[in-house]
Protein backbone atom coordinates (compact mmCIF):
# COMPACT_ATOMS: atom_id res chain seq x y z
CA UNK A 1 0.00 0.00 0.00
CA UNK A 2 1.32 3.74 -1.07
CA UNK A 3 0.97 6.09 1.37
CA UNK A 4 1.07 10.03 0.25
CA UNK A 5 2.22 12.06 2.83
CA UNK A 6 1.86 15.94 2.25
CA UNK A 7 5.25 17.59 2.20
CA UNK A 8 5.61 21.87 2.05
CA UNK A 9 5.94 23.00 -1.34
CA UNK A 10 9.98 24.20 -1.64
CA UNK A 11 10.79 27.83 -0.76
CA UNK A 12 11.46 30.49 -3.85
CA UNK A 13 13.96 33.02 -2.24
CA UNK A 14 17.42 34.94 -3.03
CA UNK A 15 21.03 35.31 -1.85
CA UNK A 16 22.70 38.56 -1.12
CA UNK A 17 25.48 40.34 0.95
CA UNK A 18 24.37 40.69 4.17
CA UNK A 19 25.67 43.75 5.41
CA UNK A 20 24.37 45.74 2.48
CA UNK A 21 20.65 44.17 3.39
CA UNK A 22 21.09 45.23 6.97
CA UNK A 23 22.20 49.05 5.96
CA UNK A 24 19.19 49.42 3.48
CA UNK A 25 16.92 47.83 6.43
CA UNK A 26 18.52 50.28 9.04
CA UNK A 27 18.13 53.57 7.02
CA UNK A 28 14.83 52.35 6.09
CA UNK A 29 13.62 52.04 9.57
CA UNK A 30 13.67 55.45 9.94
CA UNK A 31 10.28 55.49 7.95
CA UNK A 32 9.00 52.65 10.17
CA UNK A 33 6.77 54.42 12.58
CA UNK A 34 7.70 52.87 16.71
CA UNK A 35 3.66 52.70 17.13
CA UNK A 36 0.99 52.60 14.91
CA UNK A 37 -2.69 51.47 14.82
CA UNK A 38 -2.39 49.36 11.60
CA UNK A 39 0.10 46.61 12.41
CA UNK A 40 1.25 46.64 8.39
CA UNK A 41 2.81 50.06 8.95
CA UNK A 42 5.37 48.42 10.97
CA UNK A 43 6.48 46.01 8.39
CA UNK A 44 8.71 46.04 5.17
CA UNK A 45 7.94 44.57 2.07
CA UNK A 46 9.94 42.97 -0.10
CA UNK A 47 9.94 41.63 -4.04
CA UNK A 48 13.20 40.45 -6.04
CA UNK A 49 12.88 39.62 -9.76
CA UNK A 50 15.60 40.36 -12.74
CA UNK A 51 18.81 40.45 -10.07
CA UNK A 52 17.07 43.24 -7.92
CA UNK A 53 15.32 43.49 -4.37
CA UNK A 54 13.04 46.28 -4.02
CA UNK A 55 12.29 47.07 -0.23
CA UNK A 56 9.55 49.74 0.44
CA UNK A 57 8.27 50.77 3.96
CA UNK A 58 5.87 53.56 5.15
CA UNK A 59 3.96 54.24 7.74
CA UNK A 60 0.78 55.99 5.38
CA UNK A 61 1.97 59.50 5.10
CA UNK A 62 6.12 58.85 4.38
CA UNK A 63 6.94 56.19 1.99
CA UNK A 64 10.85 54.78 1.10
CA UNK A 65 11.37 52.76 -1.98
CA UNK A 66 14.86 51.12 -2.14
CA UNK A 67 16.72 48.68 -4.05
CA UNK A 68 19.90 46.50 -3.65
CA UNK A 69 20.91 43.48 -5.98
CA UNK A 70 20.12 40.45 -5.24
CA UNK A 71 20.44 36.40 -6.71
CA UNK A 72 17.18 34.53 -7.38
CA UNK A 73 13.70 35.94 -7.21
CA UNK A 74 11.19 36.31 -3.80
CA UNK A 75 7.39 37.04 -4.43
CA UNK A 76 5.69 40.15 -2.84
CA UNK A 77 5.71 39.71 0.95
CA UNK A 78 5.67 41.73 3.70
CA UNK A 79 7.23 40.79 7.41
CA UNK A 80 8.24 42.90 10.24
CA UNK A 81 10.63 45.29 9.68
CA UNK A 82 12.35 45.36 12.93
CA UNK A 83 12.52 41.66 13.22
CA UNK A 84 14.32 41.26 10.31
CA UNK A 85 16.71 43.82 11.00
CA UNK A 86 17.74 41.80 14.18
CA UNK A 87 18.11 38.92 12.31
CA UNK A 88 20.54 40.39 10.18
CA UNK A 89 22.21 41.76 13.39
CA UNK A 90 22.30 38.57 15.05
CA UNK A 91 24.01 36.81 12.18
CA UNK A 92 27.75 36.89 11.33
CA UNK A 93 27.80 35.63 7.99
CA UNK A 94 28.68 37.30 4.98
CA UNK A 95 25.50 36.52 3.08
CA UNK A 96 22.06 35.64 3.62
CA UNK A 97 19.11 33.50 2.46
CA UNK A 98 15.48 34.67 1.76
CA UNK A 99 13.10 32.66 1.22
CA UNK A 100 8.85 32.36 0.92
CA UNK A 101 7.61 29.39 1.82
CA UNK A 102 3.75 28.88 1.39
CA UNK A 103 1.26 26.65 4.18
CA UNK A 104 1.68 28.77 6.36
CA UNK A 105 3.44 31.50 4.71
CA UNK A 106 6.97 32.41 6.09
CA UNK A 107 9.82 34.01 5.25
CA UNK A 108 12.73 31.84 5.71
CA UNK A 109 15.39 33.48 6.96
CA UNK A 110 19.13 31.99 6.83
CA UNK A 111 22.20 33.75 7.83
CA UNK A 112 24.36 30.60 8.83
CA UNK A 113 23.82 28.24 11.29
CA UNK A 114 20.76 29.15 12.14
CA UNK A 115 17.27 29.21 9.72
CA UNK A 116 14.38 31.49 11.39
CA UNK A 117 10.87 32.00 10.05
CA UNK A 118 8.98 35.42 10.10
CA UNK A 119 5.47 35.71 9.89
CA UNK A 120 4.32 37.93 7.49
CA UNK A 121 1.37 40.40 6.54
CA UNK A 122 -1.20 39.96 3.95
CA UNK A 123 0.87 41.49 0.85
CA UNK A 124 -2.78 43.11 -0.16
CA UNK A 125 -2.82 45.23 2.97
CA UNK A 126 0.34 47.25 2.12
CA UNK A 127 -0.78 50.77 0.98
CA UNK A 128 0.98 51.35 -2.15
CA UNK A 129 4.15 53.09 -2.48
CA UNK A 130 5.05 55.28 -5.70
CA UNK A 131 8.40 54.07 -7.82
CA UNK A 132 8.79 56.40 -9.59
CA UNK A 133 8.97 60.83 -8.89
CA UNK A 134 6.68 63.48 -10.55
CA UNK A 135 6.57 67.23 -11.05
CA UNK A 136 8.78 70.10 -11.34
CA UNK A 137 12.43 69.00 -10.00
CA UNK A 138 15.49 70.62 -8.34
CA UNK A 139 18.72 68.76 -8.93
CA UNK A 140 20.51 69.50 -5.39
CA UNK A 141 24.10 68.32 -4.48
CA UNK A 142 23.60 65.82 -1.60
CA UNK A 143 26.23 67.33 0.72
CA UNK A 144 24.70 70.56 0.81
CA UNK A 145 21.23 69.20 1.42
CA UNK A 146 22.01 67.42 3.79
CA UNK A 147 23.42 70.25 5.69
CA UNK A 148 20.83 72.77 5.23
CA UNK A 149 18.09 70.48 6.52
CA UNK A 150 20.39 69.19 9.25
CA UNK A 151 20.76 73.45 10.07
CA UNK A 152 16.76 73.43 9.33
CA UNK A 153 15.30 70.65 11.65
CA UNK A 154 16.97 72.59 14.50
CA UNK A 155 14.60 75.40 14.19
CA UNK A 156 11.30 73.59 13.21
CA UNK A 157 8.32 73.80 16.24
CA UNK A 158 8.20 70.62 17.96
CA UNK A 159 4.74 70.68 18.39
CA UNK A 160 2.81 69.06 15.93
CA UNK A 161 -0.29 70.69 16.29
CA UNK A 162 1.16 74.46 14.82
CA UNK A 163 1.05 72.59 11.54
CA UNK A 164 2.57 74.44 9.22
CA UNK A 165 5.80 75.60 11.18
CA UNK A 166 6.42 71.73 12.47
CA UNK A 167 7.80 71.13 8.96
CA UNK A 168 10.61 73.23 7.23
CA UNK A 169 9.94 76.20 4.07
CA UNK A 170 11.36 74.94 0.61
CA UNK A 171 11.06 78.09 -1.47
CA UNK A 172 12.43 78.77 -5.39
CA UNK A 173 12.48 81.82 -6.93
CA UNK A 174 14.40 84.50 -8.71
CA UNK A 175 16.53 84.94 -6.11
CA UNK A 176 17.95 81.61 -5.36
CA UNK A 177 16.62 78.43 -3.59
CA UNK A 178 16.24 78.12 0.50
CA UNK A 179 15.33 76.04 3.22
CA UNK A 180 13.38 77.76 6.45
CA UNK A 181 12.37 77.02 9.53
CA UNK A 182 10.81 78.81 12.37
CA UNK A 183 9.90 77.74 15.82
CA UNK A 184 8.38 80.97 16.91
CA UNK A 185 11.17 81.77 19.22
CA UNK A 186 13.86 81.49 16.30
CA UNK A 187 14.43 81.33 12.37
CA UNK A 188 16.32 79.91 10.36
CA UNK A 189 17.33 80.14 6.35
CA UNK A 190 19.19 78.29 4.25
CA UNK A 191 20.64 79.33 1.23
CA UNK A 192 20.96 75.91 -1.41
CA UNK A 193 23.75 76.96 -3.84
CA UNK A 194 24.46 73.94 -5.90
CA UNK A 195 20.78 73.61 -7.38
CA UNK A 196 19.55 72.97 -10.93
CA UNK A 197 15.84 73.94 -10.29
CA UNK A 198 13.01 74.30 -12.41
CA UNK A 199 10.47 74.39 -9.60
CA UNK A 200 9.53 78.02 -8.51
CA UNK A 201 7.30 77.96 -5.67
CA UNK A 202 7.03 76.97 -1.99
CA UNK A 203 6.38 74.02 -0.33
CA UNK A 204 6.47 72.91 3.44
CA UNK A 205 8.77 70.06 4.15
CA UNK A 206 7.13 67.35 6.74
CA UNK A 207 9.45 66.78 9.40
CA UNK A 208 9.56 62.69 9.19
CA UNK A 209 10.60 63.63 5.74
CA UNK A 210 13.54 66.17 6.64
CA UNK A 211 14.84 63.40 9.31
CA UNK A 212 14.44 61.18 6.82
CA UNK A 213 16.14 62.48 3.74
CA UNK A 214 18.81 64.11 6.30
CA UNK A 215 19.63 60.35 7.29
CA UNK A 216 19.47 59.00 3.67
CA UNK A 217 22.00 61.92 2.37
CA UNK A 218 24.60 61.16 4.88
CA UNK A 219 26.48 58.87 2.50
CA UNK A 220 25.64 60.07 -0.62
CA UNK A 221 27.57 61.36 -3.06
CA UNK A 222 25.33 61.48 -6.62
CA UNK A 223 23.32 64.61 -7.19
CA UNK A 224 19.72 63.89 -5.79
CA UNK A 225 16.35 64.94 -7.02
CA UNK A 226 13.92 66.64 -5.19
CA UNK A 227 10.75 67.30 -7.47
CA UNK A 228 7.01 69.03 -6.30
CA UNK A 229 3.92 67.67 -8.01
CA UNK A 230 1.46 70.47 -7.86
CA UNK A 231 -2.14 69.76 -6.80
CA UNK A 232 -5.39 71.26 -7.55
CA UNK A 233 -9.04 70.75 -7.43
CA UNK A 234 -11.21 71.05 -9.93
CA UNK A 235 -12.22 74.93 -9.36
CA UNK A 236 -8.29 75.82 -9.28
CA UNK A 237 -8.17 75.91 -5.45
CA UNK A 238 -4.25 74.56 -4.64
CA UNK A 239 -4.36 71.16 -2.57
CA UNK A 240 -1.10 70.07 -0.41
CA UNK A 241 1.90 69.12 -3.24
CA UNK A 242 3.30 65.41 -3.97
CA UNK A 243 7.19 65.86 -2.23
CA UNK A 244 9.69 63.27 -3.89
CA UNK A 245 13.28 62.98 -3.22
CA UNK A 246 15.35 60.25 -5.12
CA UNK A 247 18.69 59.51 -4.80
CA UNK A 248 20.49 57.07 -6.87
CA UNK A 249 19.07 53.56 -5.37
CA UNK A 250 15.91 55.34 -3.38
CA UNK A 251 13.32 57.38 -3.02
CA UNK A 252 11.12 58.76 -0.54
CA UNK A 253 7.71 60.01 -0.78
CA UNK A 254 4.72 62.27 0.94
CA UNK A 255 2.51 65.13 0.67
CA UNK A 256 3.82 68.43 1.64
CA UNK A 257 2.52 70.45 5.26
CA UNK A 258 -1.29 71.29 4.60
CA UNK A 259 -1.08 75.08 5.77
CA UNK A 260 0.40 78.57 5.39
CA UNK A 261 3.73 79.06 6.33
CA UNK A 262 4.66 82.72 7.81
CA UNK A 263 5.87 85.29 5.47
CA UNK A 264 9.51 85.07 7.05
CA UNK A 265 10.75 88.07 5.78
CA UNK A 266 8.37 90.39 8.02
CA UNK A 267 10.26 89.04 10.93
CA UNK A 268 13.64 89.36 10.03
CA UNK A 269 15.17 92.80 11.66
CA UNK A 270 16.51 95.67 9.40
CA UNK A 271 20.92 95.14 10.09
CA UNK A 272 22.02 97.36 13.28
CA UNK A 273 24.67 97.57 15.52
CA UNK A 274 27.22 94.41 14.03
CA UNK A 275 30.28 92.76 16.38
CA UNK A 276 32.10 89.75 15.22
CA UNK A 277 33.74 87.84 17.79
CA UNK A 278 35.54 83.88 17.21
CA UNK A 279 32.79 80.88 17.11
CA UNK A 280 34.62 78.62 18.89
CA UNK A 281 35.66 81.04 22.25
CA UNK A 282 31.30 82.17 21.96
CA UNK A 283 30.49 78.15 22.09
CA UNK A 284 32.71 77.20 24.68
CA UNK A 285 31.73 80.38 26.76
CA UNK A 286 28.52 79.88 26.39
CA UNK A 287 28.54 76.53 27.25
CA UNK A 288 30.14 77.22 30.63
CA UNK A 289 27.94 80.50 31.59
CA UNK A 290 24.67 78.87 30.73
CA UNK A 291 25.14 76.43 34.08
CA UNK A 292 23.99 79.24 36.27
CA UNK A 293 20.88 80.04 34.59
CA UNK A 294 17.72 78.26 36.27
CA UNK A 295 13.92 77.92 36.35
CA UNK A 296 13.66 81.01 37.20
CA UNK A 297 16.59 83.09 35.53
CA UNK A 298 17.01 80.91 32.06
CA UNK A 299 18.34 83.73 30.44
CA UNK A 300 22.32 85.15 29.63
CA UNK A 301 22.74 88.54 29.68
CA UNK A 302 24.71 89.77 26.56
CA UNK A 303 26.92 93.71 26.90
CA UNK A 304 28.56 93.92 23.73
CA UNK A 305 30.89 97.19 23.25
CA UNK A 306 33.55 98.17 20.60
CA UNK A 307 36.07 95.13 22.06
CA UNK A 308 34.64 92.89 23.98
CA UNK A 309 31.54 91.03 24.70
CA UNK A 310 30.72 90.33 27.86
CA UNK A 311 28.17 87.18 29.62
CA UNK A 312 27.08 87.01 32.73
CA UNK A 313 23.89 84.92 34.14
CA UNK A 314 23.13 84.15 37.84
CA UNK A 315 20.02 82.44 39.88
CA UNK A 316 18.57 82.16 43.56
CA UNK A 317 19.22 78.02 42.67
CA UNK A 318 22.64 77.54 41.52
CA UNK A 319 24.97 81.26 41.93
CA UNK A 320 26.34 82.95 39.17
CA UNK A 321 28.71 82.95 36.10
CA UNK A 322 30.57 85.70 34.15
CA UNK A 323 33.00 86.18 31.03
CA UNK A 324 34.52 88.64 28.36
CA UNK A 325 35.66 87.26 25.02
CA UNK A 326 37.06 89.73 22.93
CA UNK A 327 35.12 91.36 19.88
CA UNK A 328 35.05 93.87 17.00
CA UNK A 329 32.38 96.59 17.00
CA UNK A 330 31.51 96.66 12.71
CA UNK A 331 29.63 99.68 12.54
CA UNK A 332 26.40 100.75 11.65
CA UNK A 333 24.50 101.96 14.49
CA UNK A 334 25.10 102.50 18.74
CA UNK A 335 28.74 100.33 19.80
CA UNK A 336 27.33 99.35 22.86
CA UNK A 337 24.07 97.09 23.21
CA UNK A 338 22.70 95.77 26.07
CA UNK A 339 20.61 92.44 25.44
CA UNK A 340 19.80 88.57 26.96
CA UNK A 341 19.08 85.71 25.28
CA UNK A 342 18.10 81.97 25.91
CA UNK A 343 21.34 80.17 25.62
CA UNK A 344 20.43 76.93 23.93
CA UNK A 345 18.71 79.22 21.43
CA UNK A 346 21.71 81.18 21.08
CA UNK A 347 24.23 78.50 21.40
CA UNK A 348 22.62 76.31 18.53
CA UNK A 349 22.35 79.06 16.92
CA UNK A 350 26.56 79.63 16.78
CA UNK A 351 27.30 76.28 16.56
CA UNK A 352 25.49 75.36 13.05
CA UNK A 353 27.43 78.24 11.47
CA UNK A 354 30.97 77.94 9.76
CA UNK A 355 33.76 79.69 9.29
CA UNK A 356 35.68 80.93 12.56
CA UNK A 357 34.14 84.56 13.33
CA UNK A 358 30.42 85.00 13.62
CA UNK A 359 28.64 88.36 12.94
CA UNK A 360 25.80 89.45 15.91
CA UNK A 361 23.47 92.00 14.51
CA UNK A 362 21.46 93.61 16.75
CA UNK A 363 19.55 97.21 17.28
CA UNK A 364 19.90 99.33 20.58
CA UNK A 365 16.77 98.77 23.31
CA UNK A 366 14.11 100.15 23.60
CA UNK A 367 12.60 101.97 26.39
CA UNK A 368 8.94 101.47 27.25
CA UNK A 369 6.45 103.12 29.11
CA UNK A 370 6.97 101.94 32.30
CA UNK A 371 10.72 102.77 32.25
CA UNK A 372 11.78 98.85 31.42
CA UNK A 373 14.44 98.75 28.80
CA UNK A 374 13.51 95.71 26.08
CA UNK A 375 15.74 94.34 23.58
CA UNK A 376 15.29 93.28 20.17
CA UNK A 377 16.05 90.51 18.23
CA UNK A 378 19.22 89.17 16.91
CA UNK A 379 20.51 88.38 13.14
CA UNK A 380 23.32 85.87 13.74
CA UNK A 381 25.49 84.60 10.47
CA UNK A 382 29.12 83.69 9.60
CA UNK A 383 31.65 86.54 9.13
CA UNK A 384 32.58 86.92 5.72
CA UNK A 385 35.96 86.89 6.39
CA UNK A 386 36.67 83.57 7.74
CA UNK A 387 40.21 84.94 9.50
CA UNK A 388 38.62 86.10 12.80
CA UNK A 389 37.46 89.22 14.14
CA UNK A 390 38.03 91.37 10.68
CA UNK A 391 34.55 91.06 9.48
CA UNK A 392 33.75 94.07 7.31
CA UNK A 393 30.25 94.53 5.76
CA UNK A 394 26.99 93.48 5.38
CA UNK A 395 27.12 89.66 6.65
CA UNK A 396 24.22 88.51 6.74
CA UNK A 397 24.16 89.30 3.04
CA UNK A 398 26.23 87.05 2.36
CA UNK A 399 26.27 84.38 4.53
CA UNK A 400 24.76 81.05 3.44
CA UNK A 401 22.78 80.25 6.92
CA UNK A 402 21.39 83.29 8.80
CA UNK A 403 19.38 83.40 12.20
CA UNK A 404 16.90 85.43 13.73
CA UNK A 405 16.88 85.06 17.70
CA UNK A 406 14.41 86.45 19.87
CA UNK A 407 15.46 88.08 22.99
CA UNK A 408 14.90 87.43 26.21
CA UNK A 409 14.04 90.54 28.37
CA UNK A 410 16.47 91.04 31.37
CA UNK A 411 15.27 93.82 33.24
CA UNK A 412 17.71 96.77 32.75
CA UNK A 413 17.39 99.86 34.65
CA UNK A 414 17.29 103.18 33.05
CA UNK A 415 20.80 104.27 33.25
CA UNK A 416 22.76 106.65 31.56
CA UNK A 417 24.35 104.61 29.34
CA UNK A 418 21.12 103.34 27.82
CA UNK A 419 19.89 106.89 27.19
CA UNK A 420 20.89 107.97 23.84
CA UNK A 421 19.63 109.61 21.39
CA UNK A 422 17.89 106.46 20.33
CA UNK A 423 16.58 106.11 23.55
CA UNK A 424 15.23 110.01 24.64
CA UNK A 425 13.35 109.91 20.80
CA UNK A 426 11.51 106.60 22.08
CA UNK A 427 11.15 108.14 25.95
CA UNK A 428 9.63 111.24 24.56
CA UNK A 429 7.65 108.71 22.24
CA UNK A 430 6.29 106.56 24.94
CA UNK A 431 5.45 109.72 27.22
Amino acid sequence: MIVAVATAPPAVGITLDRKCLLSVLERAQAAVPTRSYKPIFGGVRLHARDGVLTLAVTDGEVSLLATLEADGTLPACVVPCRELIRRMQASKDPGAVLALRSRPQRLIVNGGRVEHALFTFPVDDFPPVPDRWQGEKLVIDPAELHEALAVASCAMARDTSRYAISGVLLESDAQGRRLVATDGHRLVTAELAQVDARFRGQAILPARLVKLVEKLTADEDVPLVLAVQTNTTDKGDKLPADLFVAGPRWLVACQEVDGRFPVYRDIVPASASRFAMARQPLVETLRQVMLATGDCTRGVALTLRPRSIELSASSPEVGSASAKLPARFLGGGDSVIHTGFDPKLLLEAVQTLSGDAVVLDVAQNGYAPDHTVYSKAALLSEAPNQGGNGAEGNAAESSRVRWVVMPLNMGYPATREYLGTNFREELDHAG
